[in-house]
């Protein structure tokens, strides 16, 4: 005799209880697979929106690289402050603290060329040494136009090695 028999739930109860467990699996698993593409996708969209922040911070700094390498400090005017300024601030929740000695970095220098420039009127105690120090700092100012900036921001906007 099989325990069955004797038991107050019908045989057939016993089939339906692994279709049930079937179409939980089958609801389940695709169910687990569209959360985690979910989750794939909101990291990535946080990924691409970090990166379109962080890419413009780089592009200001490259623009005013560029702007003190070709026309000097003096030819706009940011009234009693650096250009680098205006996004310190933002810069320093973007990126990591680098950066942010990176950007004061700039400011400081962007300051002493702006100085220098300054005494090109005959106003300047040594003018041959400030017109070293300008020729020095103009020079600064092109390799990180040119590829320092590239460098210290692309670890910050390159895909393949994110931070």
């Amino acid at each position: 005799m099989h325990y069955w028999n004797h038991c107050w739930i019908p045989a057939s109860a016993d089939a339906g209880f692994g279709a049930t467990a079937f179409v939980a699996l089958a609801i389940g698993i695709p169910t687990l697979l569209i959360a985690y593409n979910q989750y794939r996708v909101g990291a990535a969209k946080l990924k691409f929106e970090l990166f379109d922040k962080r890419y413009a911070i780089f592009q200001k700094t490259w623009e005013i690289l560029s702007e003190v390498v070709m026309k000097g400090t003096r030819e706009k005017h940011y009234g009693l402050a650096t250009p680098f300024n205006n996004f310190l601030p933002e810069a320093s929740f973007l990126f990591g603290k680098d950066i942010q000695d990176y950007l004061n970095d700039l400011s400081t220098k962007w300051t002493e060329r702006y100085g220098l420039e300054a005494e090109k009127d005959g106003q300047g105690v040594d003018r041959a040494a400030n017109a070293a120090r300008e020729s020095a700092l103009k020079e600064w100012f092109f390799k990180q136009a040119s590829s320092v900036a590239k460098e210290k921001f692309g670890r910050y906007l390159n895909f393949d090695t994110w931070k």
